[in-house]
């Protein structure tokens, strides 16, 4: 049998897990737009840049776009399409942003659109969240605390396992 002592700290644990746990998973519904799988890159070492992801769909009858975003941590953020075009990256600013199209969705995520925070002006922890604004044509704009995370694990443990 637990003790009330034990059970409280069971119930503490279990408060702690959930409110230091990664919000990685979190969805954010925002006039007709649904906001998932949003973080940042853990900058690495030194680095004065580093990207954002974000899942955007679009659920209303008109096409929305992603006119810019901004942080107070970067001294520019920008909206960046990336394509490798015979083993040479290509990155491209998008000036006019990204379009959503109604009732489709876009997919901000490594090698493809994304964010970038450019000449970093504090250093962050892969533990911390940043806020993070996102400015939409017709939708306004909304704050998202964004966590960090060290993605470059995760991706070299994809990497090693192959199917045969």
């Amino acid at each position: 049998m637990f003790s009330s002592r034990h059970s409280l700290n069971i119930l503490f644990l279990f408060i702690f897990i959930l409110s230091t746990s990664q919000s990685f998973s979190e969805t954010i519904s925002f006039k007709g737009l649904v906001l998932s799988n949003f973080w940042i890159k853990n900058v690495i070492a030194n680095s004065k840049t580093t990207s954002g992801y974000i899942k955007i769909e679009n659920k209303n009858e008109k096409n929305e776009r992603l006119i810019s975003v901004e942080s107070n941590f970067s001294k520019r953020t920008e909206l960046h399409y990336m394509n490798i075009k015979n083993d040479i990256m290509i990155m491209k600013h998008l000036e006019d942003g990204v379009l959503i199209k109604s009732k489709s969705q876009i997919n901000l995520k490594p090698r493809n659109f994304h964010i970038m925070f450019i000449d970093l002006s504090k250093s962050f922890n892969k533990t911390s969240n940043q806020k993070v604004k996102f400015n939409f044509e017709n939708a306004g704009s909304i704050i998202i605390n964004m966590p960090i995370i060290n993605k470059a694990k995760i991706s070299k443990d994809k990497k090693k396992h192959h199917h045969h």
